[in-house]
């Protein structure tokens, strides 16, 4: 079975983590290890892929965090999740995302 590739535009994705309280790096010091490792090279690594982080943030006591970036599609970013390790410990949901503007627009549009 042939997989073809598909070029999408760059696009705002929502990546959406979570991790359990075992795996916390608060707590886990082997994942405290890697976050600090993975955090001095993230934006970078992210950039040789194409993706630019536009903001990102965590709540320590739910385990769980939101990060914002453009990138090429979801599966540049879910290599990059392989690749730093951030999947090692963390699910991750990516999602497609848009501005409230944008879809005030577009329901305008089909007015």
């Amino acid at each position: 079975m042939k997989c073809e590739t598909q070029t999408q535009n760059v696009g705002i994705y929502g990546i959406y983590g979570t991790h359990t309280t075992e795996a916390c790096p608060l707590f886990n010091e082997e994942n405290r290890k890697l976050l600090l490792e993975v955090a001095s090279t993230f934006e970078n690594d992210a950039s040789k892929k194409g993706i630019k982080v536009i903001s990102m943030y965590h709540s320590g006591l739910e385990h769980t965090f939101e990060w914002i970036v453009e990138a090429p599609g979801a599966h540049a970013i879910q290599d990059l999740m392989v690749q730093t390790k951030v999947a090692k410990f963390n699910s991750t949901k990516i999602v497609p995302l848009r501005t409230t503007q944008d879809v005030v627009e577009y329901c305008q549009s089909i007015e």
